[in-house]
């Protein structure tokens, strides 16, 4: 009986400790993602900030407070322009064939390409504009029966993939957790799939916060029963 409390009072803690965590953690990782974008235009492009302002004589702007405060901020608002500039321009035929002509020489230099490539490939499957964005989330029963993986379908018709296989296959991306950027591709007749009542924003929320995160209108009873959907009992 002596044993009760300190287990009682470790899974309290735990507990707390966890709930904490999931609710600071998203906090912490946006802060420092603004840190981190902070501290790159404050190295790249504040000295030009800096360098114009000296040309154009500004005299305000020589003070230490205006120069570890307000020159920065001035950085950061050029870079959100610059940023809106290219959402601007990728917008009308004359800024696609500029960014057309910048991605194919990204595309060209050894080494660029592959990082360059692959994470222009990921944001535009990630973009719900894009027509070869994820189509839906699914699960997939693997790596065994009765163990259900999530994905996301990529191509949901591929016909005469397998020879001397009739079903219709469809191409599923199986992120691992918690980066959903990594992970690996299995072809899966369409009739094995469960489908969920997930968008792909949820499903990579899930995926990240590794099962915490669930849409609040996914309850038990409304979710899919595996038992039901699964191969096995077709």
């Amino acid at each position: 009986m002596t044993d009760s409390p300190p287990r009682g009072l470790g899974r309290h803690l735990r507990q707390k400790f966890l709930t904490g965590l999931v609710v600071l953690l998203p906090l912490f990782i946006t802060l420092w993602l603004l840190s981190a974008l902070f501290h790159v235009v404050n190295g790249s492009i504040t000295p030009w900030v800096q360098k114009a302002l000296l040309l154009a004589r500004v005299e305000v702007f020589s003070r230490p407070a205006f120069s570890q405060f307000l020159i920065p901020l001035i950085g950061l608002l050029i870079t959100a322009g610059l940023i809106y500039g290219v959402g601007l321009l990728s917008t009308n035929l004359f800024g696609v064939r500029i960014l057309v002509a910048f991605e194919r020489l990204m595309l060209k230099i050894p080494g660029v390409r592959a990082i360059y490539g692959g994470s222009k490939q990921l944001m535009e499957a990630l973009s719900p504009r894009d027509k070869r964005s994820f189509a839906k989330v699914v699960l997939v029963e693997y790596p065994r029966m009765g163990c259900y993986t999530l994905g996301f379908v990529t191509r949901e018709v591929i016909p005469d993939l397998i020879p001397g296989r009739t079903p219709t296959m469809a191409s599923v991306f199986l992120p691992t957790t918690p980066n959903p950027t990594s992970g690996w591709i299995v072809f899966v007749e369409q009739r094995e799939l469960i489908s969920l009542p997930l968008t792909v924003e949820e499903g990579v929320k899930l995926v990240v916060s590794g099962g915490i995160v669930v849409p609040e209108r996914w309850e038990a009873e409304k979710s899919p029963s595996l038992a039901s959907s699964s191969p096995a009992s077709r």
